[in-house]
């Protein structure tokens, strides 16, 4: 999508399951990563009573996390090759509470919490990708963010391969996990 202003921001990043935590962070210590705090994220998906964003492959977040409220557009997803992007549209909101208020008189409605404890790694060089850890209630996860050629860089080094990246949501791993265990609460939130 283009503007007036040019391109519109956009994440571009892939997901992993992670089986060995200690031997990531060994990994990602040794490339020259260094992690940063660990926080509780607490994440809010909202739609309206049809569903169109979810039906049209967007969504609005409400992030809730050490203090500071981010609101959040995601537009559709394209992926290549496992490497998912979209537009990111993404703002520091004052009251996470008021925001929900807003968006519920313009008709969206919260239709599915998930929260993860997410511990950032980050790379002196700017020019190399994000990595964050994220623990879940249905197992601990990677994201690897930047553009693409760093990531496909970076995972290759890491020893992940292009097919253990998952271009599924949290939600769509959630549903799926549900599918399997149906005693999961409806949200993906800590017991």
């Amino acid at each position: 999508m283009k503007t007036g202003c040019g391109e519109l921001p956009r994440e571009t990043e892939v997901k992993f399951r992670v089986a060995d935590r200690d031997a990531l962070e060994q990994r990602l210590r040794r490339l020259g990563a260094v992690p940063g705090g660990s926080a509780l994220e607490r994440d809010v998906l909202l739609d309206d009573r049809d569903g169109s964003l979810q039906r049209r492959g967007s969504a609005i977040r409400i992030r809730e996390t050490a203090g500071t409220a981010l609101l959040t557009f995601k537009g559709p997803k394209e992926i290549r090759a496992g490497v998912r992007s979209r537009v990111e549209l993404e703002t520091e909101v004052g009251d996470a509470g008021m925001i929900a208020a807003l968006l519920a008189e313009l008709g969206l409605q919260p239709v599915f919490r998930y929260e993860k404890r997410r511990t950032p790694w980050r790379f002196g060089d700017p020019a190399r990708p994000l990595v964050v850890i994220d623990e879940t209630p249905i197992g601990l996860f990677a994201e690897i963010e930047g553009d693409e050629a760093a990531i496909r860089g970076l995972a290759s080094e890491l020893g992940v391969g292009e097919s253990e990246f998952l271009p599924e949501s949290y939600a769509a791993l959630y549903l799926a996990a549900r599918g399997q265990d149906p005693s999961l609460p409806r949200d993906m939130v800590f017991r």
